[in-house]
């Protein structure tokens, strides 16, 4: 058993490559008010039903989901194919909210490699950058952004982290 799989180490990204992420998420009310209010963000578009009625003269008929939800939802749902591996996160940009989503929207993730390199840090890691598109229920498009990375190489981790899953997780 290992603690990731032995796949996902920078050597097994090629530009161009394409992954449509097998998971989707739904978003919740809940969860868009409760994050909204816990990170101090006062704008009613994401907690108040009855604001919405006036907002931006009634142009939406219910809460917004935070923009922060949704970017933070787009990274989870590609880590396990993108970043499992990841030893350093290097950067999030050209982050794109196309349409707004709502709660109960789902969403789904593809990701296509960009750009590998090797590190001029870490000669045990790599640079891995990557784009990101997120699409709701209907196929249209909600969020777009750009991720760099640097992932363990497997000629330098494999053995580590074999060795680490042997000690903390024993197969029975």
């Amino acid at each position: 058993m290992t603690a990731t799989r032995q796949t996902g180490y920078f050597e097994d990204f090629t530009v161009g490559d394409v992954f449509e992420h097998r998971r989707g998420r739904t978003f919740s009310q809940a969860e868009n008010a409760r994050w909204s209010l816990a990170t101090m963000n006062t704008a009613q578009a994401h907690w108040n039903s009855e604001s919405m009625k006036t907002y931006l003269n009634g142009q939406f008929d219910r809460p917004l989901m935070n923009a922060a939800i949704v970017l933070s939802v787009g990274v989870g749902l590609t880590s396990q194919d993108m970043s499992e591996n990841m030893f350093r996160e290097l950067a999030l940009d050209e982050l794109r909210i196309s349409i707004p989503c709502f709660p109960d929207d789902t969403v789904t993730a593809v990701s296509t490699v960009i750009q590998t390199a090797p590190s001029d840090d870490f000669a045990h890691s790599g640079q891995l950058d990557y784009s990101v598109v997120l699409t709701n229920q209907h196929g249209q498009e909600v969020c777009s952004f750009r991720r760099s990375v640097l992932l363990k190489r497997r000629s330098h981790w494999l053995q580590a982290d074999l060795d680490f899953a042997d000690t903390h997780w024993p197969q029975a």
